[in-house]
């Protein structure tokens, strides 16, 4: 059942488009996520949902029922910024319990058309469930900004919303409290069943929390999913840039055969020449034909190092190329690996740190790779207005 719908919004503020015909459903009961680059209107279409701004046109539809009329203390909603901003002159049991003093706030329940919501009874039940019972006592100075989120997310609990709007709760976070704080969250939504809607520019805050995400590019939803397919299958070459996937090679589609479930492209080199690259494979994609110039998309978790001591299985024997390890790079318990095919193009490539010691992998050294033909995902070239396929 679709809780929340934002239909046609758009928003102009003096010499800029913000946002310009946003459409987004919200499933009761989910975690939905907005992604997309700083400053292009993420925060201003929250601020819209839960009544701070008013847009210039357009409909915010929650439970069935059209909101736009209403006051922000009307609406069943509360946001979370990526500040706490926490008062303080109260102590974490006066913050928590302030939004009690809205008489409106005091009957409300999570979900409340959702038969198996919790009844949230009091601030201390709340603390509780958030891991900051002891806490009652002290001040926001006396916290960390670990346990100040938490007790920004327990003032927006009280008022039982039926939706809780997230600005970058974790911006400000060391990644151990992030960590902590992504689980709490997703805690939370699955004990009340509370619906979350979250904005993040951290893709992994996206593929962590998320049943759907939207993406939000030059005042445009531009594509919208499961995290999972949206990551792998992007509809855009905008798109595949915006998520990080930094295996983008240009080719020439040379056979579909539909009946082996298979595309065979010619990859060009840096220089653009069709003859010098590699042949790849990928899965048969509708929409496509012989002689297309096209877009490859590989996922840099999606490349496989093969081991030297193990014999190959059926799907890493598709794709196999030989290369150098140019580069190493320690990123996030992850190592960043760029391999230069013997045929041109350069891959990059993500693993494991200890599979990277495991398999003495280093700067110089020649290994075999392999894609497999599910990880290979085709995007159409757009055409200018002269009709003209575009280049990189």
């Amino acid at each position: 059942m679709k809780l929340l719908e934002v239909k046609n919004v758009y928003k102009n503020f003096p010499g800029k488009k913000v946002l310009n015909g946003i459409d987004i459903d919200i499933e009761t009961g989910g975690i939905s996520s907005i992604f997309g680059y700083s400053g292009e209107g993420k925060s201003t279409l929250l601020k819209i949902i839960c009544g701070i701004i008013k847009q210039d046109s357009g409909e915010v539809i929650l439970n069935e029922k059209n909101i736009n009329g209403l006051e922000p203390y009307e609406r069943r909603t509360a946001l979370v910024m990526d500040e706490p901003l926490l008062f303080p002159h109260m102590n974490v049991l006066e913050n928590i319990a302030f939004g009690l003093k809205l008489n409106l706030n005091k009957k409300r329940y999570i979900n409340s058309n959702n038969n198996d919501g919790k009844m949230l009874n009091s601030p201390k039940e709340i603390m509780e469930l958030l891991g900051i019972t002891g806490l009652e006592k002290r001040y926001p100075g006396e916290i960390s900004m670990g346990q100040a989120q938490r007790v920004s997310l327990a003032r927006a609990l009280i008022v039982n919303p039926e939706i809780i709007l997230m600005d970058e709760p974790f911006s400000n976070l060391d990644i151990i409290s992030k960590t902590k704080v992504r689980k709490l969250i997703k805690d939370v939504n699955r004990e009340l069943k509370i619906s979350i809607l979250l904005v993040t520019h951290d893709i992994e805050d996206v593929v962590n929390l998320s049943d759907k995400m939207f993406i939000l590019n030059n005042g445009k939803i531009q594509d919208s999913g499961h995290p999972k397919e949206v990551l792998k299958k992007p509809s855009s070459i905008d798109t595949a840039f915006l998520l990080g996937t930094e295996n983008i090679l240009n080719g020439i589609i040379l056979e579909m055969d539909r009946h082996n479930n298979t595309i065979k492209i010619k990859v060009k080199d840096r220089k653009g020449d069709n003859e010098a690259g590699v042949v790849i494979e990928a899965d048969f994609q509708e929409n496509f034909e012989t002689g297309e110039h096209v877009f490859l998309a590989v996922r840099p978790e999606e490349v496989i190092i093969l081991r030297e001591d193990r014999d190959v299985t059926k799907p890493v024997r598709e794709n196999r190329f030989s290369g150098k390890i140019i580069s190493s790079i320690f990123t996030s318990r992850m190592m960043e690996v760029s391999i230069k095919l013997e045929r041109d193009p350069e891959l990059k490539v993500l693993i494991p740190f200890h599979a990277y010691e495991v398999m003495n992998l280093a700067e110089g050294k020649t290994v075999n790779i392999s894609l497999k033909k599910s990880s290979v995902h085709l995007i159409k070239k757009k055409k200018n207005v002269k009709g003209q396929v575009s280049v990189f």
